[in-house]
């Protein structure tokens, strides 16, 4: 198995390097896995987050890669900021530092949303980052030149998967939030997230969509143990309650069922529609696989579609169902946090 690591500093381009690399091996048949390594270092408040970071990250990312070896994958790609002063030098993985020049940074960087306030800070980070001993210079390209270009350090190869038993997890409390596409689900949960490090509770948090990128896939298995496996990162870093946002039902099993609360975030078709409107003009946070940002109305239309059956379906399920029909998002919030916060 072989793995990249894009890095760089923010503004760079690695996520949409990361993303276009790992459609671009899916496409071809190939056995890949795509991580945004963001998406390993969930967890506060400090000593859990903050400064421990990057350890928290790199660790969980050497969890997963031996998990996906052990599966048969073939070619990881991962995206995302490494600690400048160490960064990781592991057998089979290719680290890519992408670089450009200021003038062009500026205008990705504020091109994405990002402040003004916050472009000294950044150019002092590029800078250190300028400093790697192999920067790809990506100034004036297209991100599918970038890609193109990287695809060389890639295998793009089928791979057998092979058997693999998910770990035992150590126990943490789990609130498990589920809901159909667009219900508003990953923002309860991340405004839970807050509250819980306001609160001075350690808590770590999991989208199984960012755990899910997996081609061929889906691979469900995978997921499970990688959940695990980042939980059991979490536990280590001081974790104590392990927020897990999910479409479908976190599949019994993984953790003790009298630890884990489960949500179902529900609306009627017409919320469903405006949230997913909504979304489709920008709303909510960015993440990798995104299908709805800038979509046409047609799609809209699609996926509106697909998530009323969705929500019809889970429904049925058997668990605690909160109606956020006619919500916005800070209500939704306290209403999941009322369900699931220890009172007291």
């Amino acid at each position: 198995m072989e793995a990249l690591w894009v890095t760089g500093a923010p503004g760079t381009g690695k996520s949409t390097t990361g993303w276009g690399l790992y459609t671009r091996i899916a496409e071809r048949g190939g056995s890949v896995v795509y991580v945004d390594v963001d998406q390993l270092g969930l967890v506060g408040p400090p000593p859990g987050g903050g400064d421990a970071g990057h350890a928290i990250k790199a660790d969980n990312v050497v969890r997963l890669l031996d998990l996906m070896r052990r599966r048969g994958v073939q070619q990881v790609i991962i995206s995302g900021v490494v600690d400048p002063n160490s960064p990781p030098c592991w057998t089979g993985l290719t680290l890519v530092c992408l670089g450009c020049d200021r003038d062009e940074l500026r205008r990705r960087y504020l091109g994405r949303g990002s402040s003004p306030d916050t472009l000294d800070a950044l150019f002092e980070v590029a800078d250190v980052f300028d400093r790697f001993d192999d920067v790809m210079d990506t100034t004036g390209q297209q991100p599918e030149d970038t890609v193109s270009e990287l695809l060389q350090h890639c295998v793009v190869r089928p791979g057998e998967v092979q058997p693999l038993t998910v770990p035992t997890p150590p126990p943490p409390r789990v609130i498990v939030v589920s809901g159909a596409t667009a219900v508003g689900k990953s923002t309860a949960a991340w405004g839970a997230l807050q509250t819980h490090w306001q609160k001075g509770i350690p808590t770590a948090y999991v989208d199984m969509a960012q755990l899910g990128f997996v081609h061929p896939g889906p691979d469900s298995v995978l997921s499970a143990a990688c959940l695990s496996a980042l939980w059991q990162g979490y536990h280590q870093a001081g974790a104590e309650v392990l927020i897990v946002v999910t479409r479908d039902a976190l599949p019994t099993g993984i953790f003790p069922e009298d630890s884990v609360t489960r949500v179902l975030l529900d609306a009627d078709a017409a919320t469903l529609a405006e949230r997913v409107k909504r979304r489709a003009a920008g709303e909510g946070a960015l993440l990798a696989g995104d299908e709805l940002r800038g979509a046409s109305q047609a799609v809209q239309l699609d996926v509106t579609a697909r998530a009323v059956a969705e929500a019809e379906r889970l429904r049925h399920t058997g668990q605690i169902v909160l109606d956020t029909t006619g919500h916005n998002a800070d209500e939704t919030t306290a209403a999941l946090l009322g369900l699931t916060l220890p009172q007291g």
